[in-house]
This record gives C-alpha cells, sequence and structure tokens, in this order.
C-alpha cells in the first residue's frame, strides 16, 4: 500500500465562500435539533461557530452508520454526521451563528458516530445560582462544556493572539525556541516553585524560561517562546493560574528597557489588528470591544503612578511609598490612563530592585531602583520585563548581596563569563491578555483546562 501524499481530504467544505445553489457536503457535531411538521431544523456546530440547516419531509433523508435509512427523529445532540444540500440564502439572528447568511437545504445526513449517553450537557439548558457555581461547573466538566460557542470563541480569540506574537516576531527577526521546564533551579527564586522528584533529585517546575531565552540571546540576537509556566502560589483568585501560557521575548543589542517597551507596544499593535480581523464574529459574540493602543502610550514611574492616584483622590488608600501596585492601583491608574489619554495600556518602570529578580538592571542614577517595567491592560498586569544585567561581575555581586549561591548557577554564569551583549525581555500571560482582549472577569475561562490550588482535574 502506498499513501498519495498529493491528496487532500476535503472533509471541511469553506463554507464562508459558498454560493446560493451550490451544492455542498459539511461534516460537524449537531448542537441542537428542532423537530417540526414541516420537517425542522438542525444546527451544526463547526469550528468558528454554528450552521444552520433545514430538514424537509419531503425531500431529507437520514441514514445511520450502518446505511439504515432513519428517521430525524433518531437525531441528536452531540452526534457527529456529515449532511449533504444546497446552499441557500439566509439571516439567522443567533449571535453564535457563525454562518448567518446562509443555511443549508439539506438532501442527506449520515451519522458518523453518536453519544452514549441520553443526557448530553447542554449548556444553554442549565440553571445556575450564581456565577461562582456556574465556573465550579465548567470547570468540572470542562472536556464536554468547552463546546459552548462561548467558550469556543474566548479560545479561538487566544489562538489568535498566541499566532499573531508569532508571526510579528517572526518576521521582525527573532528565532523560535523550545526550552526545558524541568529545571535545577528556579529562575524567579523564592518558595513559589514547585518541588519534584527527579530520580531521587530534587528539581522544580520552571518558573520562567528567563535563564535559557538569555542564553539564547547570545545565539540568536533576538528569540520568543510560547510555552507552559509554573507558580506555587496558594492563591485561587480570579487573577491567577498555577500553570499558564507565558508569551516570552528577549532581544540583544538594547540600548535601554524603553527599546524593549517599543517593541512590546509594536507587537501589541499587529496583535489587536490580527484579532479585529480574524475574529469579528467572536468579539460580537463575547460583546468584547478591542483594546486602544495610541502612538503614545503612558509611561510613569512606580513613584510617579502612586503621587498620581494620591493627588487625584482615585484610591481608597494612600499606596505612597510601596514597592509595589495594589490591584485598585493597577484599576485606578488604567482608569485614569484611557479617560486622560485614550489609552487601554499603561507602562509603570522603576520597582525597587530588592523586590525584582536578581537579573534586574539596576538603574545607573538610582540603584535602589531597577530598568524594569509592567504593562497594564484594561486594570490587570499582563507584561513583567525590562533590561537585564550583562555583565558576570554584576551577577556574582548582586547574588552574595541576596544570600544567593553563585555555584548554584555556573551554568548560567558561564553564559556571560563567555561574552553578552545589553539585553531586555518580557513576558505576557497568555490567559491574562485574552482576558483583558474580552473583559472576562476570571482568568481561569480562559484557560482551556485551568489550574489553581483547588484544581487538577480534569
Amino acid at each position: 500500500m502506498f499513501l498519495n501524499v498529493n491528496q487532500h481530504n476535503e472533509n471541511v467544505t469553506d463554507l464562508a465562500n459558498a454560493k446560493v445553489g451550490e451544492s455542498v457536503s459539511v461534516s460537524g457535531m449537531i448542537h441542537n435539533v428542532r423537530v417540526t411538521k414541516w420537517g425542522g431544523f438542525i444546527v451544526l456546530r463547526k469550528s468558528r461557530g454554528l450552521l444552520q440547516a433545514v430538514v424537509s419531509n419531503e425531500t431529507s433523508k437520514f441514514f445511520d452508520e450502518a446505511g439504515n435509512e432513519i428517521a430525524m427523529n433518531d437525531l441528536c445532540r452531540e452526534m457527529a454526521i456529515t449532511l449533504t444540500g444546497t446552499v441557500n440564502e439566509a439571516k439567522i439572528k443567533d449571535p453564535a451563528a457563525f454562518y448567518n447568511t446562509i443555511e443549508i437545504a439539506v438532501a442527506e445526513v449520515r451519522v458518523l458516530s453518536r453519544p452514549t449517553t441520553a443526557e448530553v450537557v447542554d449548556m444553554n439548558a442549565l440553571k445556575f445560582g450564581d456565577e461562582e457555581t456556574l465556573l465550579r461547573y465548567k470547570f468540572d466538566n470542562r472536556q464536554v462544556t468547552l463546546r459552548n460557542p462561548r467558550d469556543m470563541a474566548i479560545l479561538k480569540v487566544q489562538s489568535t493572539i498566541a499566532r499573531a506574537f508569532g508571526e510579528f516576531l517572526s518576521a521582525n527577526g527573532f528565532t523560535q525556541i523550545f526550552t526545558p521546564k524541568i529545571v535545577s533551579e528556579g529562575a524567579e527564586g523564592g518558595a513559589n516553585v514547585f518541588k519534584m522528584d527527579y530520580f531521587g533529585k530534587q528539581v522544580y517546575l520552571a518558573q520562567s524560561p528567563q535563564f535559557y531565552k538569555q542564553i539564547g540571546v547570545g545565539v540568536y540576537e533576538r528569540v520568543f517562546e510560547i510555552a507552559p509556566a509554573y507558580r506555587a502560589e496558594k492563591h485561587a483568585t480570579s487573577r491567577h493560574l498555577n500553570e499558564y501560557i507565558s508569551l516570552d521575548v528577549e532581544m540583544g543589542f538594547i540600548k535601554g528597557q524603553e527599546d524593549v517597551m517599543i517593541l512590546e507596544a509594536a507587537l501589541l499593535r499587529h496583535i489587536i489588528a490580527v484579532v479585529e480581523r480574524d475574529c469579528a464574529h467572536e468579539l460580537q459574540l463575547l460583546n468584547a470591544v478591542n483594546p486602544v493602543l495610541p502612538e503614545q502610550v503612558p509611561a510613569w514611574k512606580l513613584s510617579e503612578v502612586h503621587e498620581i492616584l494620591f493627588e487625584n483622590n482615585l484610591c481608597e488608600a494612600d499606596h505612597r511609598g510601596e514597592d509595589d501596585l495594589a490591584p485598585e492601583e493597577e484599576r485606578a491608574i488604567c482608569k485614569y490612563a484611557f479617560e486622560k489619554y485614550g489609552s487601554d495600556f499603561v507602562f509603570v518602570t522603576h520597582f525597587p530592585s530588592e523586590h525584582r529578580a536578581f537579573y534586574a538592571m539596576d538603574d545607573p542614577e538610582d540603584p535602589s531602583l531597577t530598568l524594569s517595567f509592567d504593562l497594564l491592560m484594561r486594570g490587570l498586569e499582563i507584561t513583567s520585563g525590562g533590561q537585564r544585567m550583562h555583565k558576570e561581575a554584576d551577577y556574582r555581586e548582586k547574588m552574595i548581596r541576596r544570600g544567593m549561591n553563585p555555584d548554584a548557577f555556573h551554568f548560567y554564569l558561564d553564559t556571560f563569563k563567555n561574552g553578552m551583549p545589553p539585553h531586555g525581555g518580557f513576558a505576557i500571560g497568555l490567559e491574562r491578555i485574552t482576558a483583558c482582549f474580552l473583559g472576562i472577569a476570571n482568568v481561569k475561562e480562559c484557560s482551556m483546562f485551568p489550574r489553581d490550588i483547588n484544581r487538577v482535574a480534569p
């Protein structure tokens, strides 16, 4: 037997370009069935949304897996089917219908497989007392509830964000890398690392690809990665996940952290444009408004943000002198930036050195601060980044000052011993940026299978 690799199995008809009167064959899952006196409707679920098919008692035929003729009443939700028919013009009002200007007049339906339970989950028919109960049910039954058009739309936008991220960076001279997630030391240090036994040796799940993407700069100058990251933080909030997808960037030969911030702004502008172009249906279904990123993006030092919020009485508490932004500050400064400058994004820079990772470059003008930044979007931090140190001596001095053992990082320090250019980078949390794009309050809804302190299944 030989496989003709030049053949392509066209099992998905490009219905977006289908012409009225054209005969088509379409495969999908039955999302709903409605039987009437004259025939009825089959709503087929496709990868982008729903497609309506119209059944006639006089002209439509149905067959089971064995080829035996059956009745329309034998069809049920979540059957996999192939239907053939003719494209007709239509005006479908259901916002979940991706194909809302056409419908299929059914000639024949063939069942490919069927569910083995009579109680197929229908999210639209279930009743919940509150949002927390709804989310718990959705996550407990995620393998099925993901089929809901709204949840499909969330992850479709997320997929588009990740694709646009890679497209932009590849087009701008970045090389995609793939780094290990089982590591001997945590990149961020501290206690929020997952420990695991590795053939009798204690190792960790990577908090970040930081060490490896810096090493990559010495090889390719510009690198990026899309991969999981792990934080052993004991929380169960709407803002956090213990396993998330990190969109990482690192670039060499920078003049300062401003180069990194400018790159990220250009990257985000591209992502916004791609989402607007390719996800118009999903944005409409989710009642989401694409974010605004102006040519001039507000960028303030941390101390300046504290002062702005205090002077304008925008927070209940006085946060001046604190070493980070409180959640209420993140929300307040984003609201201020949007109302005053029309920006959904705010850069916050110059965080205290002792509260940033050891590899952050200290500000030569004030070594108590770092050349680092966070990027806030619609009230939530989506990015941490900045300029890194690039001299071995600076690393050793800072590690010793912090009580770290440089010998435990010998492979990392060897990178700088052998020479490195000035460099910097950032990381974007994919679930967080998706939530911000779509106005979703809980980032867990933007994870296909969320992991937090209470959940490791399904």
